[in-house]
């Protein structure tokens, strides 16, 4: 055949092989669910612990071994998944089977086939108990399936962390004869609505619980009820020792709130009653046995408004909850592949009202604290502001006593000076040269003779200066040479009769001013006169 015509004979082919695939597609799976509904013995529950490390802090350390078996159980088909009812407990595929309250499924996934199942459940990354696991369910045949769990358990301490590993089987096997396998359209799915058989009464225990051990927990199912008023209930409980036998010690029930007896009546054997026209609302009982207490809670409400509490509350279609309501009497493990969940609603209430009260007590004593901080710091602020005031009252005076001394002190020097200055420059009309000796008019500044600049007369009491045989400048006694041409000084007696003496008039080319012919220099600037023609 060519290759086109083999293209399009695949072509014209290929709707009907579709068809003929969905149909195995359809048909497989529905064979294989159906034909697993019926009655099935579980085996023991096998629980194979590997610590890996422990710490006193976290109880007893987890030990294997087995419990439980031989209990019969109802296998029914919800859809894709399988129910596994009875033994004390409703076990889903798409369920881990370790029911750990704080666990939640993480991923869910099932096989082609229709006959296996896998499921991955952790618990939240914020709770201190962790655990990791994941369920697997495989249907080996139509007359056995095999569940097998693995995973981690994690406590997380102040001083470290508890780690254990464990691996988890049971296996289930049909009681009655498998249904004949058919290739006939699969039965209409049943209607989630519709009520599941309650699940058949526990079988005698086996042999190895004939003689059963210490109470070791209470349990109670449901830990939820939702009830019509008007009709009645009777909760299931007992107590099993470790390995999961009942015992025979007795339970006792009670409501929490006595005043609630109009409510809700209940008897010694747990069986409750919600009369005609009672108030809608939750009611909290109380089952007792060893000294535990276990709560469950029965939300009693009209029968006009159960359907729509009943879609809304997450509970199954009888109105209960699958869990149970667990209290521990002896020693516990981490685990318990048998179910322990437990509803903790009351613990956490009482958990977060005694965090609450804690709170107010240490922001009380907080408050105490900084109040008394307040009034301290209050107190060292005004001892503090005292002292600093006197402190600067005694800076001040000391300041002030200062400033007056000072002043005392300046006044007294000024007047010293005064009297200096009078005693040292009397009042006189005259001042004198000190090289000449010449007096001359008060206000003269040079002595018109020899240029020196004039003194007080007291100040010129003193020997006869110099004089500059060149430039005949005078000078104080004991300067040797003359600033003005560099000339060696001489006696003025000697220099002054050596210089020739003339009778004319002189001016002075600075300022002007005319002199006597004896005059050599001006007597205002000290300049050398010049003869006037």
């Amino acid at each position: 055949m060519r290759p086109l015509a083999l293209v399009l004979s695949f072509g014209r082919a290929l709707p009907a092989l579709a068809a003929l695939g969905a149909l195995v597609a359809w048909d497989t799976p529905a064979r294989a669910e159906g034909s697993l509904e019926g009655k099935w013995r579980q085996g023991p529950l096998r629980e194979d612990f590997t610590v890996q490390q422990w710490l006193a802090g976290c109880g007893p350390a987890p030990a294997s071994g087995a419990s439980g078996g031989g209990e019969t159980v109802e296998v029914r088909v919800e859809g894709d998944e399988l129910a596994f009812l009875g033994g004390g407990r409703v076990f889903r595929t798409n369920q881990c089977y370790d029911q750990l309250p704080n666990l939640t499924r993480d991923a869910h996934s099932r096989a082609a086939s229709g006959r296996s199942w896998s499921t991955r459940c952790v618990t939240p990354a914020t709770d201190p108990r962790k655990a990791l696991l994941q369920t697997r369910v495989d249907a080996i045949s139509d007359n056995q399936i095999e569940m097998k769990e693995t995973g981690r358990y994690e406590v997380i301490l102040a001083e470290g962390r508890c780690l254990a590993d464990i691996s988890r089987s049971r296996s289930f096997t049909r009681i009655d004869a498998a249904p004949a396998a058919t290739s006939a359209a699969p039965p209409p799915p049943a209607k989630t609505t519709a009520a599941p058989p309650d699940p058949p009464p526990r079988p005698d225990p086996p042999a190895q619980c004939a003689s059963p051990g210490e109470p070791a927990r209470l349990e109670v199912r449901p830990s939820r009820k939702l009830l019509r008023t008007g009709e009645s209930f009777t909760f299931r409980a007992q107590v099993v020792d470790a390995a999961g036998c009942a015992t025979r010690t007795p339970v006792t029930w009670a409501l929490a709130k006595p005043e609630e007896q109009a409510k809700l009546a209940i008897d010694t054997f747990g069986k409750v009653s919600a009369p005609d026209g009672a108030p809608e609302g939750e009611i909290e009982l109380v089952a007792s046995a060893a000294g535990k207490n276990a709560r469950v809670i029965v939300e009693v409400t009209s029968p006009a408004r159960y359907d729509e509490l009943l879609a809304r509350s997450g509970l199954n279609s009888k109105g209960e909850n699958d869990n149970a309501s667990v209290t521990m009497i002896g020693t516990a493990s981490i685990g318990g592949g048998e179910g322990r969940a437990e509803d903790s609603a009351r613990t956490r209430r009482v958990v977060f009202v005694g965090v609450i009260a804690a709170s107010l007590a240490v922001l009380g004593v907080v408050f105490v604290l900084v109040r008394r901080r307040a009034r301290l710091a209050r107190a060292i602020e005004s001892e503090v502001a005292e002292r600093h005031a006197e402190r600067v009252a005694d800076f001040e005076a000391r300041k002030r006593a200062k400033q007056e001394k000072f002043a005392a002190e300046m006044q007294a020097y000024e007047a010293n000076v005064a009297k200096a200055k009078a005693s040292a420059h009397p009042p006189s009309g005259v001042v004198v040269c000190p090289a000449c000796r010449r007096e001359q008019p008060a206000g003269s500044t040079f002595c018109p003779h020899d240029g020196s600049r004039m003194v007080a007369p007291r100040e010129g009491e003193a020997a006869p200066g110099k004089i500059c045989p060149a430039c005949g400048r005078g000078y104080p006694a004991g300067t040797r040479v003359c600033g003005h041409d560099g000339e060696e000084l001489v006696p003025y007696a000697s220099g002054a009769a050596a210089r020739p003496v003339t009778q004319q008039a002189k001016i002075c080319p600075t300022c002007g001013g005319r002199f006597e012919g004896t005059a050599s220099f001006c007597g205002k600037d000290g300049t050398a006169l010049v003869l006037l023609n």
